[in-house]
């Protein structure tokens, strides 16, 4: 059995590990619930912008160089993580992914694979994994803004209007509520609007604070009401699907900002609670070893008073 100091001291430190966990776990829920605030709020601006392409569509024809699909050559994979650690499996699970995505498009025998990392960890797996690493973004922040994300769309677009790439696909987590995320892998070039529709609707958490939004969403109907186009309805179809590509990526990246914090925040509780429960454990073995030197103490005096009389 280790010496009581050695015991005491232990003691001391879990303590201290817990009271920093436990910090952490509150700055993570600040932090997730000020990412979904960010999120719902980019929302209504999304929708408006769908409704008026909706309503341009009427006028002409929906069709610009990001809708239009062509023969996939070349692919672009979009790998989104965090920069920091000690959030759980949140970085794992996206490699994970990213991994058997890598074996699958391995057995087709093609090699025309690019790679944009978003996020240290994502940074580090292209380097160790010798990937076609096209760009590279990291420290976006905690509560990203549109102008912060819109370099890593405006290379997506380039390069698919470049023919660079004919696909993009992206691999993130989708945040569905405080204990539970999901990575998922989407296609966002060429563009499909009703997908654009339902990654703006997923951004409200199936459980928790805000969920009561779900009963109200946003729908796109058409206007009765006659428009004065200026400039001509293509270049604005063609201005307000590239607008909409930057939303879907930036809400994706807030999507994965969520989780993030969330994932960070349940590491930490679980890392607060095995701290409280190793503190007690080592207190009912200090008491213990501190009683049993005690009694030991008393049969060594007792035994010596015994032996003098």
């Amino acid at each position: 059995m280790e010496s009581l100091q050695k015991t005491k001291s232990r003691i001391k430190a879990v303590k201290n590990i817990g009271q920093i966990t436990k910090a952490m776990e509150v700055v993570a829920a600040t932090k997730m619930r000020k990412s979904q605030q960010v999120a719902l709020n980019s929302r209504p601006y999304a929708f408006k912008a769908l409704q008026l392409l909706s309503v341009l569509g009427k006028f002409s024809p929906v069709k610009t160089d990001l809708i239009r699909g062509r023969k996939i050559k070349k692919t672009l994979l979009v790998i989104v993580t965090s920069d920091r650690g000690l959030a759980g499996s949140f970085n794992s699970q996206v490699l994970r992914l990213v991994d058997s995505f890598l074996k699958s498009y391995a057995e087709t025998k093609d090699d025309n694979l690019s790679v944009v990392a978003v996020g240290k960890k994502a940074i580090s797996y292209a380097n160790k994994k010798k990937l076609n690493l096209v760009s590279e973004f990291s420290g976006f922040g905690d509560f990203v803004l549109p102008s912060e994300t819109n370099p890593l769309s405006e290379i997506l677009i380039e390069g698919y209007l470049n023919k660079g790439w004919d696909r993009v696909m992206t691999i993130s987590t989708h945040f569905r509520s405080t204990l539970k995320q999901e990575v998922l892998m989407r296609q966002v070039l060429p563009v499909d609007l009703e997908k654009i529709q339902h990654t703006i609707n997923e951004i409200i958490p199936e459980h928790g604070k805000f969920s009561e939004l779900r009963d109200s969403r946003f729908t796109i109907h058409d206007s009765e009401l006659e428009y004065i186009f200026e400039p001509s309805p293509k270049k604005l179809i063609e201005g307000l699907v590239e607008h909409l590509m930057k939303m879907q990526i930036y809400d994706l990246i807030l999507e994965a900002n969520a989780s993030e914090h969330s994932a960070r925040m349940v590491a930490m509780k679980t890392a607060s609670d095995n701290a409280k429960e190793l503190s007690e454990k080592l207190n009912l073995e200090y008491n213990k070893a501190r009683q049993a030197g005690i009694t030991k103490e008393l049969i060594e005096i007792t035994s010596a008073v015994s032996a003098l009389t």
